[in-house]
């Protein structure tokens, strides 16, 4: 028998207006542009007309907070800076393809903005302490019974907390613990973008977590995003049949005020 939260969100997701709610937990940032000194891209500019690559490297590693192209040795050659002159072929083959680029869309890759969905966690954080409950430190959480509380803190302290005072088995960190009275909820939240590789890893990290029985708390996944949809196959098959209590954010106070 399927969870009656999970039923309620595939429910939730497939009608009118999800996304429009959900933005009011995962609210998306117009985030500024990465920047560079102007007098340090004119320098940029000159290497690259000049086909200086190995200046045009090492002057985009300095000033570029995140490189123009996805390129697996980017790393090595951050942390080694003569690794660029002891390595010619491979400054070669990045520089052609910056090259390719062409040089406006090079900048324009150098300074784009920090993706949104690293922010996801910090915005999922903020709206938890906007949803009616109380955030208060270890000792006020662990007396109060009469009140429902949300435990401040980072995801390692949240764990650390649930290992140490609930017995809870966590191999990392989690995104909250919240006391309804006597009884203490530990959860992951995520939001899942795009299907596929690590998004859907994501999914199996979150039912890992849920599965795991140890420890006196109750286990609750928050997902949101395309997991939801009717259209997706053998995930949302999963989800489906799933009877652990695995929500969207949406009905995550709902869930807390129906516990008995």
């Amino acid at each position: 028998m399927t969870n009656k939260w999970v039923e309620k969100s595939v429910e939730l997701a497939n009608s009118v207006g999800y996304l429009d709610k959900l933005n009011q937990v995962y609210e998306m940032q117009v985030n500024p542009e990465r920047p560079i000194p102007e007098e340090t891209i004119e320098e940029i500019k000159t290497a690259f007309e000049s086909k200086d690559t190995k200046r045009l490297v090492k002057l985009l590693l300095d000033h570029a907070e995140v490189f123009p192209v996805k390129d697996s040795y980017i790393g090595f050659l951050r942390i080694r800076e003569q690794a660029i002159e002891e390595n010619p072929r491979t400054i070669e083959r990045i520089g052609k393809r910056l090259y390719s680029l062409g040089f406006e869309r090079m900048i324009q890759e150098a300074t784009r903005p920090k993706e949104t969905n690293r922010q996801l966690g910090s915005a999922f954080r903020k709206w938890l302490s906007d949803i009616g409950y109380r955030l208060t430190d270890e000792d006020e959480f662990l007396r109060t019974n009469d009140q429902t509380l949300i435990l401040k803190g980072s995801d390692s302290f949240l764990a650390s907390f649930a290992r140490e005072k609930l017995g809870c088995h966590l191999k990392k960190g989690i995104d909250f613990v919240i006391k309804r009275r006597d009884k203490y909820i530990i959860g992951e939240a995520k939001f899942l973008t795009t299907p596929g590789g690590e998004q859907d890893r994501g999914f199996d990290d979150a039912e890992s977590f849920i599965n795991e029985k140890s420890g006196n708390a109750i286990r609750i996944a928050v997902l949101d995003g395309y997991i939801w949809l009717r259209t997706l196959g053998g995930l949302y098959e999963r989800i489906e049949k799933s009877n652990d209590n695995i929500m969207s954010a949406l009905l995550l106070k709902d869930f807390i005020e129906n516990l008995r």
